[in-house]
Formats: C-alpha cells, structure tokens, sequence
C-alpha cells in the first residue's frame, strides 16, 4: 500500500518524538556527541543503501551551495534543539517547538505563494491550544526555564526554514539523498566541539545514538522529506504535530501516569487538527 504524502509526515513526526528520549537516555554523552554519532551512522546506512551513490560525488556549484545552506539551517536547529531539552525539560521543550505550524503557514505564504486557508490557519490555531493544555501555561512562563525556551523557539523556527528551503530549491532529491548531504555538510562542524566535550560511551548512550540514527534520522527523515513533496506546504508543521502527543501516550502506557483532563483535552485538539488537514485536498504551492 502506497503511503500518502500526510501520512508519511506524521509518521515521520511519530518516530521523530523519541529524539527527547534519546538525549536523556543518552545523557553521559554532549549534546554534541549525540549529534555527531547520530548524522555519521545515519549518513553511512543510507549510503551503504543507496542505489546510485555516484550522485553524491557529482553535485554542481549551485546544488553545492543550496544543499550546504540548507544543511546548517537543520544543525542549528538540532543543535538548539537538544540543549534546549537539556536547559528546560523535554515538555516545554516540544511544546514551544510546536510554534512551527504558525512559522511554516506565514513562510509559505511569504516564499511560496501560497494562499494562507483558512482551515490550515485554524489548525494551526488549535494545534497551539492543545500543546499548551498538554504542558501547561505556568511551566512555560517560568524564569527558570528563560534560556531553554528561546533556544526551543530558535528551533522551531530554523526548522520552518529548513522544509521551506527544501520544498522550494531541493525536491529533485529524495529524502535519503537529503540526509546523507546533510550528514555529510554537517559533520566536519561538529568535530572541534566533540573532541571538546566528548563525553562518556555508555551502553545507554551507545543505544541512544543507534536510536537517534535509525529511527530519528534514517526513517523519520526519509519519510518527512518525501511526504514535503506531496502536500501543501502549510499543512507541515500540523502534521508534524504528532510528536507533542506521543509523550503523554507513552507516559500513559509504559510509564503509569495519569494526565489531567487538560492534557486529554490537548491531545483531542491535536489529532482532531492533524486529521483535518490530513484529510482536506489542497493544491500544492511550487
């Protein structure tokens, strides 16, 4: 059965959501560390798969240039990102990375020409209202947490960049081409800050960088990048959605919590949105 470009986001977004589990269970490692461990792994299984790695080595100037650029705004979004978790906690941390859907519909309509529909925008609207009831209001205005939470903005922003830069300048090259590039632009900055803050290898941390690598990075990129192709730009970031959801629902089920009714109330407006925009039909912006 072939997977619908909705589809292959949110499942996309599904795996992408245990990158916070990752960074916690792989805490004896920097942050650093963990990303360098993740794109190099990930980088060398999607080559070892590829079917025509002599692509890799046959770029122009401007692809060259387009796939660098690109490959920068994704690190300093990780990299934003993972100490974020780091200086906050991992639910305030996803919930203002929630902020995407409302930068994705206004950057869409700014470089793609796409008209912002009003159904998109409420989606995004209630997306917002949901992964607040999820985290709560309180925790996110805390002083406490000041350094994390424009980190996880600054996130949540390059990463609205990062898929408009692809959808507008790269969708000739399929999601796997897309990782290894950016794996391959992306490592060389991140050695002088392993070597640094290297770290500890732990089983746990080892784990987590094979995690972080096959199912963060291998499938869940694979499948964003190719679903970017087949949907309307603004409906991105609601898709994604899926990955503010997944923490309360694992808490649930292998952990014993209990969610206030808020936090149910969150998780309704979150997929009643992703299942709108996944099932209304729009035309996609070029």
């Amino acid at each position: 059965m072939r997977l619908s470009g909705e589809a292959k986001i949110i499942i996309g977004a599904a795996l992408f959501a245990l990158i916070p589990v990752c960074v916690v269970l792989g805490k004896d490692l920097s942050v650093y560390s963990l990303l360098f461990g993740r794109l190099l792994l990930g980088s060398i299984i999607l080559f070892i798969l590829s079917k025509n790695r002599t692509m890799f080595f046959l770029l122009g100037r401007k692809d060259f240039l387009m796939l660098f650029g690109w490959s920068q705004l994704m690190l300093g979004a990780m990299i934003s990102y993972f100490f974020s978790i780091n200086y906050s906690s991992i639910s305030v941390s996803s919930a203002l990375l929630g902020t995407q859907p409302i930068a994705i519909i206004l950057l869409a309509a700014l470089f793609l020409k796409e008209r912002i529909s009003w159904f998109n925008s409420l989606a995004a609207l209630t997306t917002i209202a949901g992964i607040l009831c999820i985290t709560g209001v309180s925790e996110i205005g805390n002083p406490q947490f000041f350094k994390g939470e424009m980190l996880a903005i600054l996130s949540s922003f390059l990463l609205a960049c990062n898929f408009m830069f692809q959808k507008k300048y790269l969708s000739k090259f399929s999601g796997s081409e897309l990782v290894v590039f950016s794996g391959v632009f992306q490592l060389p900055f991140l050695v002088p800050f392993v070597l640094m803050e290297g770290g500890t290898l732990t089983v746990q941390s080892v784990s987590a960088i094979v995690i972080l690598a096959v199912v963060c990075t291998v499938l869940a990129y694979t499948l964003i990048y190719n679903g970017i192709k087949e949907v309307a730009a603004q409906k991105i970031g609601v898709l994604q959605s899926i990955e503010y959801v997944l923490p309360v629902i694992i808490g649930v089920l292998f952990y014993k919590e209990e969610p206030t009714l808020s936090a149910w109330v969150g998780i309704f407006l979150i997929l009643i949105s992703c299942i709108g925009v996944g099932l209304r039909k729009e035309p996609i912006g070029h």
